[in-house]
């Protein structure tokens, strides 16, 4: 197989259910990587019967490895949890009666890789972690190359890449047409994080520090957006706004650009207010904070950064400013009672009615428990955390939290 170019389908598992669209921006960054080799894509989360789609697509391009991306293993929400590993399942038996190479990774799968593989023996390779690099490794292998380092027996754990010379994503795979709608494709600016919220993996996944992509290679990313017809994008960074001066210089590099579409972020509330003009008028609509709890203990036991008194002063300010603002909370955490969940829902009334109650949108959720969040570690040391255990509210809190899930549940 040496020099021969193999033909690779990426492949977004389904949801199993109807949810608005999330582009598979990991398969993207996949397919530019790829790019001596003839890649196509599918995303079975589009697909009204993701089995037929997926059989059909395997018989037309007849490919030599089938790369599937899995983002969550379930939807973190309590109290009903719909388990994304079921539909997951459908694309294992379809790719049980198909001969070639099936490699699994994304996310979600990255935190379970062992229980995963054990589930569903016909994946070859699991790929933990970051694929930039490694699956253009992999495929050199498979040609003929020598064992990466990194690969060890069925499971790949190679290093984290610099994103300096990352190829660039290829979003013509999964075209703009089949995702209408605000947010609808994502821009990675930078990976990892240097926050410690107790609850979050994102630091086991992606790393210690932020990795960051220069601003260049950012722009070429918006500017091929735009050729490719998207209305909208999202920046999928965990938080947008540090480091500062590396957000500053982006939003102004990106005022400068025609035509570009309208896209939202996630900020900390210790995002500069000056700077909230300059985000405006580089196209940025619709932002989201994560302060997650209401009180200083709260604040402090969650690893949380900045300050709890600049959240009301900059949510009020980008309403101000003309942005629709997002802001999520949790239903329970440590170092915090039954009050603070009435002063979350105090917090929402007071943000909706008096800043627009069409444009500012608070969500109360319950911290899911993954394996490798440091909350978990503390409380369950050891425990692999596979089946949905919540930190959840108590007695009438808890009673208040399933009426409201509920309410929100026959709205949606």
């Amino acid at each position: 197989m040496n020099g021969v170019c193999l033909r690779v389908l990426l492949v977004q598992s389904p949801v199993g259910r109807r949810e608005a669209p999330i582009y598979p921006i990991g398969l993207a960054c996949l397919a530019g990587a790829l790019d001596s080799h003839e890649c196509s894509g599918i995303d079975l989360s589009l697909e009204e019967f993701p089995e037929e789609a997926l059989k059909t697509r395997l018989d037309t391009i007849r490919p030599d490895l089938v790369a599937v991306s899995v983002r969550n293993i379930d939807d973190s929400s309590y109290p009903v949890t719909h388990w994304y590993l079921d539909s997951f399942g459908v694309v294992m038996d379809v790719l049980g009666k198909w001969e070639g190479t099936v490699v699994v990774g994304g996310a979600g799968f990255s935190i379970y890789p062992e229980r995963i593989l054990k589930l569903w023996p016909r994946i070859d390779y699991a790929m933990v972690g970051e694929g930039d690099i490694a699956l253009p490794q992999l495929l050199e292998h498979l040609r003929g190359a020598p064992e990466p380092p990194w690969l060890n027996d069925r499971i790949a754990t190679p290093p984290r890449p610099s994103l300096e010379d990352m190829s660039l994503p290829d979003y013509s795979v999964f075209p703009a047409s089949d995702y209408p709608g605000k947010g609808s494709v994502g821009v990675q600016t930078r990976r990892g994080c240097v926050f410690n919220c107790a609850y979050c993996t994102y630091k086991s996944l992606s790393g210690n520090g932020f990795r960051i992509r220069p601003i260049d290679r950012v722009l070429m990313d918006i500017r091929e957006i735009i050729k490719q017809g998207f209305d909208s994008f999202m920046f999928v960074d965990s938080v947008f706004d540090h480091p500062v001066d590396y957000y500053r210089q982006l939003i102004d590099a990106m005022s400068k650009i025609g035509n570009v579409p309208p896209w939202g972020a996630w900020l900390s509330e210790a995002v500069p207010l000056e700077s909230l003009g300059d985000l405006y008028s580089a196209g940025c609509r619709w932002i989201d904070f994560s302060p997650d709890v209401i009180t200083r203990k709260g604040w402090k036991l969650m690893g949380k950064g900045g300050s709890l008194k600049q959240l009301w002063p900059v949510v009020k300010k980008a309403r101000e400013t003309g942005f629709t603002v997002g802001i999520n909370f949790f239903s329970a955490s440590p170092g915090e009672n039954f009050f603070a969940l009435l002063q979350k829902f105090l917090f929402m009334a007071r943000a909706r009615i008096t800043l627009g109650w069409g444009s500012t949108f608070i969500n109360i959720g319950t911290i899911r428990l993954y394996k490798g969040a440091p909350l978990s570690e503390k409380l369950y040391p050891g425990e692999e955390l596979f089946q949905p255990v919540f930190y959840r509210p108590r007695g009438l809190a808890d009673v208040m939290i399933r009426f409201f899930q509920a309410v929100r549940r026959v709205r949606r």
